[in-house]
């Protein structure tokens, strides 16, 4: 999901509880994907006429919007503004491990979950703080080894991507660009884990060879989270 989700995404989460639980359960019905916040993704994309339409009306009413820092990154932003869509309902940045869990759970535990909570809040969002209470340190835990597992798998595949293409193509001149964001606060990481100096890279290539010699992602290599 991207930044441009957020105005459909806000109105998912604004829509009555019983018409979000009908399009979540009819996007859960054809799909073998086990974790809840996917299926939602597909829900909002299925319904992304009403969503919209509900979600500028829901951001237009809105007096707490607020704009991604300066200088982040075009990942780091696009995170920012579709959390930011959770933050009226009362949820903060504490409660996304729990949220995390609560997704891992499966649809059908989580519909289920949110059906029963106390109060019945008349919207999809409104119903998501009240579902954690019960179990949060449970939901958080799950949500943190989830959160680590697709992390690792998201690495995996990376790497994966980035051997493939190497194998395939005599072109390096990608080794004489700077180096990366992504790489710096890597290879940031990767020094601090290790308790050594920071090395002295200029191009990606040397970046590139410094952190797999180190062996980063640390915690993803070493199965710790």
């Amino acid at each position: 999901m991207a930044a441009d989700d957020a105005t459909a995404l806000a109105g998912l989460l604004a829509v009555p509880f019983q018409d979000a639980t009908r399009w979540v359960e009819e996007a859960a019905a054809d799909s073998a994907d086990r974790y809840a916040m996917r299926i939602l993704y597909r829900a909002l994309d299925r319904h992304r006429g009403d969503c919209e339409a509900v979600g500028r009306r829901m951001i237009a009413a809105r007096r707490d919007r607020a704009e991604p820092p300066l200088g982040c990154s075009a990942g780091d932003a696009a995170r920012f503004v579709l959390g930011s869509q959770f933050h009226g309902y009362g949820l903060r940045y504490t409660h996304a491990p729990a949220l995390a869990g609560l997704c891992a759970l499966g649809t059908p535990v989580m519909l289920e979950r949110l059906r029963i909570v106390p109060g019945r809040g008349r919207t999809l969002g409104g119903r998501l703080l009240p579902g954690l209470r019960e179990g949060f340190a449970d939901l958080d835990r799950i949500g943190r080894v989830s959160a680590f597992n697709r992390g690792a798998a998201a690495y995996a595949e990376r790497c994966r991507r980035f051997a493939d293409r190497e194998a395939a193509s005599v072109d390096r001149s990608w080794r004489d660009a700077p180096v990366t964001r992504r790489q710096r606060w890597t290879i940031l990481d990767t020094t601090d884990g290790l308790g050594i100096e920071l090395p002295d890279c200029q191009t990606c290539g040397e970046a590139a060879d410094w952190l797999s010699a180190h062996g980063a992602i640390l915690k993803y290599r070493k199965g710790k989270r």
